[in-house]
């Protein structure tokens, strides 16, 4: 029985190239039915078949009179003496046509046919399966695979014709579909690449092609590097102009065909031992050691078992990018560190204590916090690790979470005394933790706010000299924010601080130019300027691209989705809400506490209110524990506006701690940034303490609403609510059911299920089935 399938838009796009093109152009890899689908879609025609790899292949002159179409297979392997003939073959007779088979991709000679619009090509993508195709090739095979079946094999192969072909053969023996079955066909999958494409290339590029696959991408001089080969550059070459198994993203990278790579991963565990494979991983680690890529010299040298070269790695990291910023995707690391070496290492004990303490693990925090004073005390004072692990033991003091503000003064005058006498030499700070806040970046610095003009006279001097780089610019940013958190007017201290960017830039860190120009977006917005506050944080995240300052990425997007809950911008809040935000309450990361917040925003403006209640949840213990009282404050004013917008007369408590917090450091803006989406809850608080700061508030609050009226709410409403049936065809209207499959799921008459779904459409706003899925899910109705 015959199996090919061809889907109907390949054959469409073949016919129509016949009548208006000169050339057809397949280029994939093997397996893809290039071959099969040309010959089947040429019966109608008179057809020379030739292959570019036979001995005494060469290019026909000119039409014999007994073919309408060149048919050239192994394209890759057309010599360059052919190609000037075939080229001019091509222009000499407009009346043929020529349809080139090829593993590799379309050569530049032929670029100006494609250029022109004569040629037409078909890549692997195009020769994928879809779920229908796939459907029709297993019936060929006599199977009738249920809509499960079929995409859990669409899952499996993607479309593949090689594999869906040789499950199709295996089910055919009566076999259902199932993971061992699937197991099966990837081991004969493998078995026909390796004869196929792999025995078919020289012994040194299968030695390359083993020696690079372990690795997800690579360059030419990693290549070089892990292949001991100096000509890596001219195999790569090789494989781009002869296969499509290696692809290019443009930055110098390569990458495999995930079927191939796969393919190439089962060959290695035949061909190598475990410690080769080690060894293969470690020279991988090596490489990106040299190039101070310490996230994937972690990966490399974990899996090749070098646990001394991983402790090594994690102290260089925490060097290059100090405080807090590195431990989340260093976690893994650090846990699976064998405990001797991490007591060794005073670096790694410090590690270990900011991550147990970022993971709420205040226990833990302490536990490591005094293994590294014991590893001071049973050395002598002059002793050179003694004195680091005194220096870092200085560092926790002033950057654990957990450590009260009240102390912090101390902290940093001892710092600064140690430092004037040499007996410590600090590891750099990170003092804003990626946030684009100083009040409210590593620490919350609200207690100083209370006494802050005195604290700019007389500590802006230690604490710079104890900051290091990172003290540039500080006491300025840090009085400016102060000042504006108390809503009073910083547009002075704001002029002076744009005016210190440059040094900063220059002489400062990242850290600090995200803290200045995220309290300049801050008082943009407050000013009715929510364009000119984007405009700002758009230009930085062009800057750190550049500079590869990528960690600050998560949180500058956050802060352009509050921006654009401002501009009641519902497509780049819902964009953002979609592929940015964390949405994972039960593994919380407190790095990511100002994400959580703006997931909260996004959720009350896209009327998601309880969503709202479990995104907050976790983080109370924290903000509680570390004194996080802006962040509270923020925490509790969210809670209060979704409890408040669901009825729930519990948001008073809510509302009223954000009072208490607010009225005790004099903050303003705190509540004032909601604009009209607390005024009603400013109204009817129940709160007395002092009815003048809720005056104030109001009247502040009011000027904010004046410049955005819609702030938190998105105008997403239904013209009349659903009806219960209605919600039900709705869902099965969602899932792609036809009216008779819900007639037949609802046991209703199809005139019923029609009508329903007409009043669905009209109460959607819609006009077509197609457009009731997008509507739903904005209305968040699914």
């Amino acid at each position: 029985m015959n199996h090919v399938i061809i889907k109907p838009l390949i054959a469409e796009k073949f016919q129509m190239a016949m009548e208006n093109r000169r050339i057809i152009f397949f280029s994939a890899p093997c397996g893809f039915g290039k071959t099969t689908t040309a010959t089947n879609l040429l019966k109608p025609y008179k057809v020379r078949a030739l292959s570019a790899d036979d001995v005494d292949f060469t290019v026909p002159l000119v039409p014999d009179g007994s073919w309408d179409v060149l048919l050239i297979d192994q394209f890759q392997f057309l010599k360059d003496t052919e190609q000037q003939a075939l080229c001019e073959l091509i222009r000499n007779n407009p009346q043929s046509r020529f349809v080139f088979l090829s593993r590799g991709v379309p050569p530049g000679y032929l670029a100006p046919f494609q250029f022109s619009g004569l040629m037409l090509v078909f890549t692997a993508q195009d020769l994928l399966l879809d779920l229908s195709a796939i459907g029709k090739m297993l019936e060929t095979y006599g199977i009738n695979a249920s809509a499960a079946e079929l995409a859990a094999i669409q899952n499996e192969t993607l479309g593949y014709p090689a594999a869906l072909s040789i499950l199709a053969r295996n089910m055919s023996r009566g076999v259902t579909y199932n993971l061992a079955l699937a197991d099966e066909g990837r081991v004969e999958l493998y078995l026909y690449f390796d004869d196929e494409v792999y025995q078919r290339f020289d012994l040194p590029i299968r030695n390359f092609l083993l020696k690079v696959a372990p690795f997800e991408s690579f360059d030419v001089d990693m290549a070089k590097m892990l292949t001991g080969d100096c000509h890596a550059g001219k195999i790569v070459e090789y494989l781009q102009k002869y296969t499509t198994m290696l692809f290019y993203d443009g930055l110098k990278k390569f990458y495999f065909w995930d079927d191939f790579r796969d393919f190439l991963m089962w060959k290695i565990s035949t061909e190598y031992t475990e410690e080769e494979l080690r060894k293969l991983y470690n020279r991988g680690g090596l490489y990106y050691e040299l190039k101070e890529d310490y996230a994937h010299a972690l990966e490399y040298y974990s899996k090749g078992g070098d646990d001394s070269k991983v402790s090594e790695i994690l102290v260089k990291n925490s060097q290059l990018h100090p405080g807090m910023a590195h431990y989340d995707e260093m976690e893994y690391y650090y846990r699976h560190l064998p405990e001797d070496k991490i007591l060794a290492s005073p670096a790694l004990m410090q590690g270990m204590c900011m991550l147990c303490s970022l993971c709420t693990d205040y226990q833990g925090s302490e536990r490591w916090y005094k293994e590294l004073q014991h590893f001071a005390e049973v050395r002598k004072r002059s002793d050179a690790s003694a004195k680091e692990a005194r220096s870092r033991l200085v560092w926790l003091d002033i950057s654990l979470p957990q450590r009260n503000m009240n102390g912090m003064l101390d902290s940093f005058s001892k710092a600064f005394r140690l430092m004037c006498t040499k007996e410590v030499a600090l590891p750099p700070f990170s003092v804003t933790s990626t946030l684009p806040s100083l009040m409210n970046g590593g620490k919350d610095f609200s207690e100083w706010s209370k006494k802050d003009d005195l604290l700019y006279k007389t500590m802006k001097i230690p604490i710079e000299a104890v900051l290091g780089k990172d003290g540039i610019g500080l006491a300025e940013c840090a009085i400016a924010e102060s000042k504006f958190e108390k809503g009073e007017d910083v547009s002075t201290k704001m002029l002076n601080l744009v005016a210190l960017l440059p040094e900063i830039q220059q002489q400062g860190t990242a850290d600090m130019e995200f803290a200045v120009v995220g309290l300049l977006a801050r008082t943009q917005v407050c000013a009715g300027r929510a364009i000119d506050a984007e405009r700002s944080l758009l230009s930085l995240r062009e800057r750190f691209e550049k500079r590869g300052e990528k960690r600050f990425f998560a949180n500058i997007d956050a802060m352009l989705c509050r921006i654009a809950l401002y501009k009641n911008d519902e497509n780049t809040v819902s964009e953002w809400y979609r592929e940015k935000a964390p949405k994972d309450p039960l593994h919380l990361k407190v790095m990511k506490r100002y994400q959580y917040l703006t997931q909260a925003m996004a959720e009350i403006a896209l009327g998601d209110y309880r969503a709202v209640l479990y995104t907050l949840a976790p983080l109370e213990n924290y903000f509680v524990r570390c004194e996080r009282h802006i962040d509270a404050i923020n925490m509790h004013i969210l809670r209060a506006i979704a409890k408040y917008r669901l009825r729930d007369d519990s948001w008073q408590e809510d509302f009223s701690k954000s009072l208490d917090i607010a009225w005790e450091y004099k903050f303003i803006t705190p509540h004032s940034q909601y604009a009209q989406a607390v005024l009603s809850l400013l109204e009817e608080t129940k709160w007395a303490v002092n009815k003048d700061f809720v005056k104030n508030l109001l009247r502040v609050s009011r000027g904010q609403a004046v410049y955005y009226p819609d702030f938190l709410h998105f105008k997403i409403e239904l013209s009349e609510q659903l009806t219960a049936a209605e919600m039900q065809v709705l869902r099965l209207v969602c899932a792609d059911k036809s009216n008779a499959e819900i007639g037949e799921i609802l046991d209703i008459k199809l005139t019923t299920v029609k009508s329903h779904v007409s009043h669905i459409l009209q109460k959607l706003g819609v006009k077509r089935r197609s457009e009731a899925k997008t509507a739903a899910e904005k209305l968040r109705l699914l």
